[in-house]
């Protein structure tokens, strides 16, 4: 099954975002200055961020993402069902990738895929 994962709100400021955020909801943040976002913690998942812009939109202001393993083959998927591909499959960082679809109907989503986990390789010592 698929999930909603992330949900990310524009905004003009990131620190007046924080605080109304912050004292209305509770939620706790973390920058990241690197792709100018700011993520946000909720009480209860789906968790997202905020993305900065010069001006509020009049459109489309929160994006929600529906978690995927293969966005590629989720995008396929899309067009044949007649939905259209908004913004191609694009890198976020060393976190994973996005892509954005409009339903046959226009309404807007988006897409998440996380790049899988690093392996960890644990050391162990010869038994003398």
């Amino acid at each position: 099954m698929y999930r909603f994962g992330h949900i990310s709100i524009p905004t003009t400021d990131f620190k007046k975002a924080k605080n109304f955020f912050g004292k209305v909801f509770g939620w706790t943040f973390e920058d990241a200055p690197e792709i100018k976002y700011v993520f946000f913690r909720a009480a209860s998942a789906p968790h997202g961020g905020f993305y900065l812009v010069k001006k509020m939109p009049k459109k489309a202001q929160v994006n929600v993402y529906i978690e995927v393993d293969d966005i590629d083959a989720k995008l396929k998927e899309i067009r044949k069902a007649r939905g259209k591909v908004v913004v191609k499959k694009v890198p976020m960082g060393a976190t994973g990738w996005v892509a954005q679809f409009a339903t046959p109907d226009g309404c807007y989503l988006s897409l998440w895929q996380a790049l899988p986990p690093k392996e960890t390789v644990v050391e162990t010592s010869p038994v003398q």
